[in-house]
């Protein structure tokens, strides 16, 4: 008898620690923290310095049976909250293609800043890399495949430049930075964050901070030690900001996602990424 009752308090333990997780885990879910980052450049011209940039990834509210709807306008509510100059968006808008049109429904609320909007393909934009491509243009995003946009204020410049998902599409860096020089403030996204392998060192000078999501830090740790990830080196490409070879890359945890089918984050908390860019000497 005692046997059998050790037995069973260590299944109300268990069963206890189950629900506590599962508690806990759907509060980090819905709780998205605003992480603010200062970009220090000589690159970066006196026009665009305290210019703020505001950098999300992976959206991805669906699972293959439910759409978090709730939680999308959440988060499209805290994105338009922020103080901001542009908008960058990372890739993965929803998991599954089916959905894309119910996430372009919620982002046309997304207000477009002073500097606009600019956009990439994640890996789950394949299939249905043109109906994205189509909704962007509808709502004024400005889509990069493999290229770049200047932006200019009072004759002084700044360049985001973007490339395909690198397990789907095509990506080419070096078509994406053309016409951008060392000395130029170079912001450059890629959805995957290992594509940074694949890219030369002369492509990585000319870069200032590369942008990437698709980890999603991990979505279920164990206490923040990731265990999976779609990525392979999860700890070079897991989270946060990294140096390189004097090379600076920031992997964001993401908005979304899920884990078994369920709305949950554990010890990789979903956030929105303001970046504040200040010139120095």
């Amino acid at each position: 008898m005692k046997g059998e009752s050790w037995i069973l308090k260590m299944l109300y333990v268990f069963l206890g620690l189950i629900v506590l997780f599962l508690v806990y885990s759907h509060y980090e879910y819905r709780h998205i923290k605003i992480r603010t980052i200062e970009i220090q450049s000589k690159d970066i011209p006196e026009e665009f310095n305290g210019k703020r940039i505001l950098f999300v990834a992976d959206f991805q509210y669906d699972t293959m049976s439910r759409y978090n709807r709730k939680q999308q306008k959440k988060a499209i509510e805290l994105i338009n909250a922020q103080k901001k100059d542009m908008i960058l968006l990372g890739g993965d808008y929803t998991t599954w293609e089916k959905n894309i049109p119910k996430f372009y429904e919620d982002a046309k609320d997304i207000k477009i800043p002073e500097l606009g909007v600019y956009a990439i393909y994640g890996n789950h934009e394949y299939p249905g890399e043109k109906e994205t491509a189509e909704n962007m243009k509808k709502l004024g995003f400005n889509l990069l495949v493999n290229e770049n946009r200047k932006i200019t204020i009072n004759n002084e410049n700044i360049y985001i430049a973007g490339v395909t998902d690198l397990w789907h599409g095509k990506p080419d860096a070096k078509k994406a930075l053309e016409g951008t020089k060392k000395e130029d403030f170079v912001l450059f996204l890629t959805h995957n964050p290992e594509y940074f392998e694949q890219m030369s060192e002369d492509e990585k000078e000319k870069t200032d901070v590369i942008l990437a999501g698709h980890s999603h830090a991990g979505q279920v740790t164990f206490f923040g030690k990731i265990i999976m990830s779609a990525v392979k080196d999860k700890k070079k490409y897991g989270y946060g900001m990294k140096e390189y070879g004097g090379h600076k890359i920031y992997i964001t945890s993401g908005l979304g996602g899920a884990f078994l089918e369920m709305f949950i984050r554990f010890f990789a908390q979903p956030e929105i990424v303001v970046l504040k860019l200040k010139k120095i000497n």
